[in-house]
């Protein structure tokens, strides 16, 4: 084989090489895309916004930037949380198959935009409305079943996280009618073995572990900020303006 043909040869397979990792690439990207905004939306409830993914196969590592939760219908803001990005580790050829494993997953800059709303004499928080999100619509269960039903045959996939990684977390408060205007950092979080198989930890049970979370640093700052007696004041003026289910509420959290 004389040189022109070597070099030939060697470009083709570069060019083989090059399509088959962009496939790759491709597919893991869409994956994942699919994964946050399909599995997000049914434990949240709300539309899911992705600005970019950018996978790197001889890292084996997915950047994920500028997720963005949509707000409550009602709420000022336009999201509800927002996350500055996502870095991924992970086995890369798991993608491909129907037993995903993520080694790791660090969640950096996430903000929740905590409101609190007057509603019709009703004192409204979009945090409330938001864990009492329900995983699925009649029509969706319906639609999921017949879903099932055509792939029964098919193995379904499990995912494993093997390390989750919240850092630098933070609250932003506000609320017109208690002029409240208040940014609170969380504690950092780390959670091991989550996923879909026996033993892991479920998504949804690390929801309501983070839920927790906040609602300690949301305590802590009311407590530590002596933001319970401000409050107090703030009631008194709104008695006119609230129901009297409400104002028993909010009496009874401020005594």
């Amino acid at each position: 084989m004389n040189k022109k043909k070597i070099i030939i040869f060697s470009l083709i397979f570069l060019a083989i090489i090059l399509l088959i990792f962009d496939f790759l690439k491709y597919r893991i990207n869409k994956i994942v895309k699919d994964l946050l905004i399909n599995k997000g939306k049914e434990f949240l409830c709300q539309q899911i916004v992705i600005g970019d993914i950018n996978s790197s196969i001889l890292d084996s590592s997915i950047k994920i930037y500028n997720v963005e939760i949509r707000n409550i219908e009602g709420f000022k803001e336009k999201n509800i949380i927002q996350i500055k990005n996502i870095n991924v580790d992970l086995k890369l050829l798991s993608f491909l198959t129907n037993n995903i494993l993520v080694k790791n997953i660090s969640i950096e800059n996430a903000k929740l935009n905590l409101e609190l709303i007057l509603d019709n004499k009703q004192i409204k928080d979009n945090f409330s409305a938001l864990k009492k999100c329900e995983k699925l619509e009649e029509k969706n269960n319906q639609d999921k079943v017949k879903k099932e039903n055509e792939n029964k045959n098919k193995k379904n996939k499990t995912y494993v996280v093997e390390k989750l990684i919240i850092n630098n977390a933070s609250i932003k408060a506000s609320s017109e009618i208690f002029n409240i205007n208040k940014e609170i950092m969380l504690n950092n979080m780390t959670f091991n073995n989550l996923g879909n198989i026996d033993g892991a930890i479920k998504f949804d049970d690390v929801l309501k572990m983070i839920y927790a979370n906040i609602l300690l640093n949301i305590n802590n700052e009311i407590i530590q900020g002596d933001l319970k007696n401000k409050l107090k004041d703030k009631v008194k003026n709104l008695r006119n303006k609230i129901s009297p289910e409400t104002l028993k509420k909010l009496e009874r959290t401020f005594r």
